[in-house]
């Protein structure tokens, strides 16, 4: 599978199908729910206190939050404002209000048996399975869901959120990647395949990850906060205006920032649903305080993304330049002459196209000029990685529209011949450049203290571990209950092996496929939930 073919579908999926689709499903369930974001949040407070057996509150909202503001959510955060500046704000909130009542519904079908085949508890605890047990029409609908939440939990719940926590890992600890992501991953994968008497912990884990990441970015926001909260007055005007150019950053103009956005931050905070229900189905209170907990958690998860938007804008390391390596078909365009601004970089006049050689890793053509998604790079250099080693480039490549399309390597006595376009994944490359999400990760927090990075590098691998535990728990309980123990076990442990393939780099497609699965299982749920939104009411009536 081509990762970049995947990645450029995955965008208009989301931006033009999933999210107005989430939008009318959120205005309908906040109608005829009475406003649960609202109205049942003194509840969740209250269920915070309750006791049980099992997976207790605290637990349970540890769980389920990780499962929404996972690694990639975090990254994403960063991610956002490296592209949208302060104006990521308003849509952050917006999304946290959107979808709160997507969950919220979502766990009282999951809870709950169908009408009139009320059976053992063991036969719910899903929304598929809640689905397939509906009868015929329905039973379609829910082997579908089954099928997307298990191969989503495998792309995105692992391979996405690995993705990120690796991407976070080579910049704040470089050398580190694959031992931290590979633990993670191997944690993760024992805490799902436990079951009930190992997702507690991985509760708990999520919820000391979410400290730890709300103490990192406290102490970021402590280091400047007149820079941080000052954010706040300028969001609205960036996000509807446009943002301003800041040092080398370039700005954005206002249809960037939503659209950003939504690919970058809303993306992994709504690719949970479908999911989510499972989660708070094995939790220990009943079921309208079981519901509750998800607002809170939705409205937690906000708080902490917010605070970490506030210090990506707010430290000044949004508009510092630093030494950075990006991916060749990352997010890098050749350009005929440099952009100082978003309205200039969007001309297409400006892009180049035709054939750039590259020799002993710099272009033969000093009139191009290299930049990323927000700004110039300076001194870009070109490196190739084969087989764990790296060089200077020696390749020809075709530009289109300013990206990467073809390469030419040479051969025998040195002639260009054509090659597997592939090779262009090998191709990085390195200069002084304004930060992308990860890199934006280590530089903003390093305002504060260099330990900083390091705290948030922590809270990051907790709430990957516990992100693989939650979304392997959702896999398995998504499958029939007369699936054997064996094979239940085994799909739990699906978000594990994808993180692991991406701790190896050996499957480059299944993040950008983990976008799109969830994309899919995203809409299915979302058709379901307008569809059975009078039966919640009456549910939660």
């Amino acid at each position: 599978m081509d990762p970049v073919a995947l990645a450029d579908a995955r965008e208009p999926l989301w931006y033009y199908g999933v999210t107005p689709l989430v939008a009318l499903a959120a205005l309908v369930l906040t109608a005829r729910l009475r406003a649960p974001q609202w109205r049942r949040l003194p509840d969740a407070v209250r269920a915070l206190r309750g006791s049980g057996e099992g997976l207790t509150p605290l637990p349970s909202l540890g769980l389920s939050a990780v499962g929404t503001f996972g690694a990639a959510s975090a990254v994403g955060a960063f991610t956002a404002v490296s592209l949208g500046g302060a104006g990521t704000l308003p849509w952050l909130w917006l999304f946290g209000i959107l979808l709160a009542p997507l969950p919220y519904a979502e766990i009282w079908l999951a809870r709950t048996d169908a009408p009139g085949k009320a059976g053992d508890e063991g036969q719910t605890g899903s929304l598929a399975r809640r689905l397939y047990r509906m009868g015929e029409r329905w039973r379609p609908v829910g082997a579908l869901l089954a099928l997307l939440v298990i191969v989503a939990a495998f792309a995105f719940g692992g391979g996405a959120n690995a993705d990120a926590l690796a991407r976070a890992t080579g910049t704040i600890l470089p050398g580190s990647t694959l031992a931290l992501v590979a633990g993670a991953a191997v944690l993760g994968g024992l805490l799902a395949v436990g079951g009930t008497r190992t997702l507690p912990l991985a509760g708990w884990l999520g919820l000391v990850g979410l400290g730890t990441l709300l103490v990192a970015a406290l102490w970021a926001l402590a280091s400047n906060p007149g820079g941080c909260f000052g954010t706040l007055g300028a969001a609205f005007t960036d996000a509807f205006e446009g943002a301003a150019q800041r040092d080398h950053w370039t700005g954005a103009l206002a249809g960037e920032i939503a659209r950003s956005t939504t690919t970058a931050l809303f993306l992994p905070l709504a690719a949970p649903t479908g999911a989510t229900g499972a989660v708070h189905a094995m939790g220990s209170h009943k079921t309208r305080d079981q519901a509750a907990l998800s607002i809170f958690g939705s409205f937690a998860t906000v708080i902490v993304a917010t605070l970490l938007v506030m210090v990506g804008v707010g430290t000044g390391a949004l508009g510092d330049r630093t030494a950075s390596r990006r991916a060749l078909l990352d997010d890098v365009r050749i350009h005929r002459m440099p952009a100082e601004s978003a309205s200039q970089r969007a001309e297409e006049e400006r892009l180049y196209s035709g054939m750039e050689r590259i020799l002993d890793g710099a272009s033969r053509n000093p009139t191009l000029s290299v930049a990323t998604a927000r700004g110039m790079v300076h001194e870009p250099r070109f490196l190739r990685v084969q087989g764990g080693e790296e060089g200077p480039a020696d390749v020809a490549i075709r530009v289109v529209s300013g990206r990467p399309d073809r390469v030419m390597i040479p051969g025998r006595f040195g002639a260009l011949h054509e090659a597997d376009p592939g090779i262009l994944r090998e191709i990085y490359l390195e200069g002084e450049m304004v930060p992308d999400g990860p890199t934006l990760v280590a530089a903003s927090l390093e305002k504060a203290h260099d330990f900083v990075p390091r705290l948030a590098l922590a809270a990051l691998l907790a709430l990957a571990a516990a992100g693989f535990a939650a979304w392997g728990a959702s896999a398995a309980r998504a499958l029939s209950p007369r699936v054997p123990p064996a094979g239940a076990a085994a799909v739990a442990a699906l978000p594990a092996l994808g993180a692991l393939l991406v701790a190896l780099d050996v499957a480059p497609w299944i993040s950008p496929l983990g976008g799109l699965a969830a994309g899919a299982s995203v809409l299915v749920t979302t058709l379901v939930l307008l569809a059975r939104s009078g039966e919640v009411a009456k549910l939660d009536s």
